[in-house]
Order: C-alpha cells, then sequence, then structure tokens
C-alpha cells in the first residue's frame, strides 16, 4: 500500500525533529522533506509533490498562511495541516480561509497528529476522485451535478429540488433526484411514494456497481428517476466515498442528477458539494434565515468548492425584497427570489404531487418555472420578477 507522503514546515530543528521521530511509528506514513521557513516549504511542495503538509502557522518570512494560500493555488492536491498555540484563533481562521485542510492546536499528542494526517489524505483523495467525476474523466460526455445546500432546517430545499426535477424533466432532460438526507429526507413523501429502499440500503452493499445502483431507482411518471433516502439506522450509516460512487454511476447516465441534502455537515453533503456543477444554496426570507444564508455562503467560499453558487431566497411575502440591500448584504447575486405560498405547497405535499404540477398557475410555480430555465440555460421571460421583486 502507498504511503502517505509528509512535508514538515517548521522553523524550529527540534520541533521538526520530534514530529519526524512520532511519525517514524506509523507504518502508512513517511517523512520526505523538512523547511524552515514558508519559501522553502514551497519549493519542496513542487519538487516532492507530498500528500500533506505540515505547517507552523508563525515562520519568519513567509509564514504559514502565506504559505498554505500559495500551496491551495499551485498544487491543489497537497493537503495542509496547519499547526498553531492557544490564543491564534483569527490567524487560525486566516489560514483556514487560506486553504488549509485541518489544524492542530499545540500541545497536540502523537495520535491526534496522525489521526490529522490520514484524514486530510483522506479528504484529498476524495476530492480527486469528485474532480474525475466533474470532468468524466474517461466516460465521454456525462451530466451535471445540482446541489441543494443550506445548513437551516425548513427552508425549502426539499421542494425546490423536486419541483425542479420536474420541470427539467418536463423539458426534455434525463434526471435523476437523489436524497442524501438519511436522517429524515422526504423526496420519497413530495412524489406519493413509500419510504422504501436507497441510499442507506447501498451502504450495506458489498460493493457497488452501476447495475445494483440502477436497481435502487424508481421510474416515477414526471419522467424523474429518483433514489431515495432509505431507512436510515447505526447499521446504514454511510461509509467514506459512498456518495461519490454513487454520483459517479449516475452522470454517465442522466443530464441533470439533483441532490437534497441533509441541514447539517456530513461525509455525504461534503462528496456531494465535491461533485457539484451547480451548487444552489437556499435561504429564508427572515433574520435568523438571511443570517444563515450568509454564514452558508461564507462557508461555501472559504472551502473552496468549485461548483456555481446560485443563491436562492425563499419563502418571500407579499411585502417583496429590497434585493439591491439583500445582495450588498449577502454578498452575492440573489439568482431567484421565491414568493411564499403556504397553502399550496401544504396540500401538493399531502397529495404527494410536484407543486408545479398541482398548482402550476400560482406565482411559485411561476417563479421556479423561471429558475429552471437559468439552471438549464433556457431561461424564459414571463415579467415575473417585475411583480415580486421591490427594486
Amino acid at each position: 500500500m502507498a504511503k502517505i507522503r509528509v512535508l514538515i514546515a517548521d522553523d524550529a530543528p527540534r520541533t521538526r525533529e520530534e514530529i519526524k521521530r512520532l511519525l517514524a511509528f506509523e507504518e502508512d506514513i513517511v517523512v520526505v522533506g523538512e523547511a524552515g521557513d514558508g519559501e522553502e516549504a514551497l519549493r519542496l511542495v513542487e519538487e516532492l509533490a507530498p500528500d500533506v503538509v505540515l505547517m507552523d502557522i508563525n515562520m519568519p518570512g513567509l509564514d504559514g498562511i502565506a504559505a498554505t494560500e500559495a500551496i491551495s493555488e499551485r498544487s491543489p492536491q497537497t493537503g495542509v495541516v496547519i499547526i498553531s498555540i492557544q490564543g491564534e484563533q483569527e490567524y487560525l481562521r486566516r489560514a483556514m480561509a487560506a486553504g488549509a485542510s485541518d489544524y492542530l492546536i499545540k500541545p497536540f499528542t502523537a495520535q491526534e497528529m496522525v489521526d490529522a494526517v490520514r484524514r486530510v489524505w483522506e479528504k484529498n483523495r476524495r476530492r480527486q476522485a469528485m474532480t474525475a467525476v466533474r470532468t468524466g474523466e474517461g466516460k465521454g460526455e456525462v451530466g451535471r451535478v445540482v446541489v441543494f445546500f443550506g445548513s437551516k432546517g425548513g427552508v425549502g430545499r426539499t421542494t425546490l429540488a423536486c419541483n425542479l426535477a420536474v420541470l427539467l424533466a418536463r423539458r426534455g432532460k434525463r434526471v435523476s433526484l437523489v436524497d442524501f438526507d438519511l436522517a429524515s429526507g422526504d423526496v420519497a413523501l413530495f412524489f406519493n411514494l413509500d419510504k422504501g429502499q436507497g441510499v442507506a440500503e447501498l451502504a450495506l452493499e458489498p460493493s457497488l456497481n452501476p447495475e445494483t445502483i440502477e436497481g435502487y431507482l424508481l421510474n416515477h411518471v414526471t419522467g424523474v428517476r429518483i433514489l431515495r433516502a432509505g431507512g436510515f439506522s447505526e447499521e446504514t450509516l454511510p461509509r467514506l466515498g459512498l456518495g461519490a460512487e454513487i454520483l459517479t454511476s449516475l452522470k454517465v447516465k442522466t443530464q441533470y442528477v439533483l441532490v437534497d441534502t441533509p441541514p447539517f455537515f456530513c461525509s455525504l453533503t461534503e462528496e456531494a458539494l465535491l461533485a457539484a456543477d451547480e451548487i444552489v444554496v437556499v435561504g429564508r426570507n427572515d433574520l435568523p434565515g438571511l443570517k444563515q444564508l450568509k454564514t452558508d455562503l461564507n462557508f461555501l467560499r472559504e472551502k473552496g468548492y468549485t461548483g456555481r453558487i446560485w443563491t436562492v431566497l425563499n419563502q418571500v411575502g407579499e411585502e417583496g425584497v429590497d434585493r439591491a440591500g439583500l445582495e450588498k448584504a449577502l454578498g452575492a447575486k440573489l439568482a431567484a427570489v421565491l414568493p411564499a405560498e403556504w397553502r399550496a405547497c401544504r396540500q401538493a405535499v399531502n397529495k404527494g404531487n410536484p407543486l408545479v404540477l398541482e398548482a402550476k398557475g400560482t406565482r411559485l410555480a411561476q417563479a421556479l418555472e423561471s429558475f429552471a430555465g437559468q439552471l438549464s440555460g433556457e431561461e424564459t421571460s414571463r415579467g415575473f420578477w417585475r411583480k415580486v421583486l421591490r427594486r
């Protein structure tokens, strides 16, 4: 088995020697080089191509933050673990924003260091695998992954994912819809399907291949192929890489893979975001919702996910919104502003019939139709925005 190649960057020779001594006990890790400052670290990263750099945050000349940023830009295949001391939280935040994958606070144990190295190596391995998914490496033409993301519950991610899947299918696209919210996913409910088997049960399969995944998909009358969340339990906790394998397979046979994610961060969410061509960030039009929407946008920027970000403001009342003011506060353009249609949404879910079919004359259905046009590059002008936005 190939070993994890580590570069140590610290201006203290005794510290470098101690780290090297501790890592020498690990059979799967090898130290390939040492650097005494940021400039030397950059040079050695280019020469040695290590998997992981253990980077002290305070070094003379080019410090750990600047070196981390340069490594992230020039050698994205190399992960960086920042090492800092208590009281450097602001520097630590800046380092993570610069592209560090993990951090260690002095004093730390040998096991904590080893765990961080392995964690970053595994994360980068998955990131590289998902890059291959996004680019369709070796697969010819592949579909696009659209991920619906938001760390606050009740903002309407599932409503958007399900209805946009139907609208894209009605435009003649081959669409798959995946529910990665194993604990409380409701995609099946929106289509009047029983819970049944899905992603959770795929986690129990000894090995996955396209035929196995295909067997879990349901062909809905709308033309959407649906992979349910399944029955969540301790036995069906998703293993690392499960999301990547599912999306790799589905992209080959569909033009759009829409992914509904849970309102918390987990391995499935990360793998979906890494694979995403488009990330639809959904927020609600109230103070807590707007605050969390800004937090989510900042998170995506700091993590450097490469998918195009679409910011959607949901559940807007008759009073409309100050679009220019909100965009300034969020630091992002609003791709869509969706009106609140509580009664129509409730009736559609209770009937198990997507709102764009059950109540297609509503303002929300029209707004979703317009947004589907943007996602597919076939935007239509319906004059809707002039009615609901106060410019």
